[in-house]
């Protein structure tokens, strides 16, 4: 039994097998993509303030632009008040 919305940040985590909805840092985010299978079972990922760049967050969109071919069925969603739109689709293939 367990909660449908859960958390997980670098030492802590909130999560079950019937958590639906993670919320977790983009570090935590980048180790789910090392994984043999990345982000098996995840059907959508949502990174916001996607125009505050940085290392971390930059590996993780070149991670996903790279995996979507091989994962048609995942869905990245990309979150910025002041990113220009057009430059973030035509980065994952004109989407």
């Amino acid at each position: 039994r367990g909660s449908l919305v859960g958390y997980q940040v670098r030492l802590e985590s909130k999560r079950t097998e019937s958590t639906r909805l993670l919320y977790c840092t983009t570090g935590i985010a980048l180790r789910m993509m090392l994984c043999e299978k990345p982000l098996e079972g995840i059907s959508h990922v949502v990174v916001d303030e996607v125009h505050e760049r940085d290392t971390q967050t930059d590996l993780l969109l070149l991670l996903l632009r790279e995996l979507l071919p091989l994962r048609p069925d995942l869905r990245v969603v990309c979150m910025s008040a002041t990113v220009q739109a057009e430059l973030f689709s035509s980065y994952f293939g004109g989407c």
